[in-house]
């Protein structure tokens, strides 16, 4: 594999290059184009990538760490079987990418726009998605525990026997969501109640 380490890259274009089984340490990369391009079980460690375009890129079994994906264009990319751990997204755009079965371990969504993404049966447990856009993203089956979904717009969003418990939700979410069998707890059931105009005594 090639490595290569503390550089910082503006502007450049990677269009449709061949970029597998690469492994990237320490780098920046600003304003970047990657579309179409093979990551395929590509490695980074303290990867920064700020503006960058990844539409139609595959990143299909690639591992990335400590790595940071600033306000980012995904559209049509294949993150199948990808790793991101301690890792962030922040203020990035998903469309129609392919996003499970993936591993988010501690990974900050916040202001990302996943509006429709389908997230089924993933576990995003611990992950942040703080004013994120994830009106109707389909999350059925997927684990939320101990989630920040602090400001997120959910209104559409498939819940349906995804596991909420311990996260922390804004009071839409109780009404402007599909619950069927979600799993919550107590405090949760509370303000569900709450939110659907039920009064809570005892």
């Amino acid at each position: 594999m090639v490595q290569v380490d503390e550089e910082q890259i503006i502007g450049e274009d990677y269009s449709d290059s061949r970029l597998d089984r690469q492994r990237w340490n320490g780098r920046s990369y600003v304003a970047c184009t990657f579309r179409d391009a093979d990551l395929s079980g590509l490695e980074t460690t303290s990867v920064v990538f700020t503006e960058c375009d990844f539409t139609g890129a595959d990143l299909t079994e690639s591992v990335h760490r400590d790595a940071a994906f600033r306000s980012c264009t995904f559209t049509r990319t294949n993150l199948l079987h990808s790793t991101f751990r301690n890792s962030t997204f922040m203020g990035s755009t998903f469309v129609d990418c392919r996003l499970r079965p993936a591993t988010f371990d501690e990974v900050d969504f916040t202001l990302a726009g996943m509006g429709g993404a389908d997230l089924r049966g993933v576990d995003l447990t611990g992950c942040r998605f703080v004013e994120a856009n994830l009106v109707n993203t389909d999350l059925r089956k997927a684990t939320l525990v101990s989630v920040d979904l602090s400001g997120a717009r959910v209104t559409g969003a498939k819940l349906d026997a995804a596991d909420l418990r311990g996260s922390r939700v804004d009071g839409a979410l109780w009404v402007g969501t599909s619950l069927v069998g979600t799993k919550i707890e107590l405090t949760q059931a509370v303000a569900y109640a709450q939110a659907q105009g039920l009064a809570v005594e005892g």
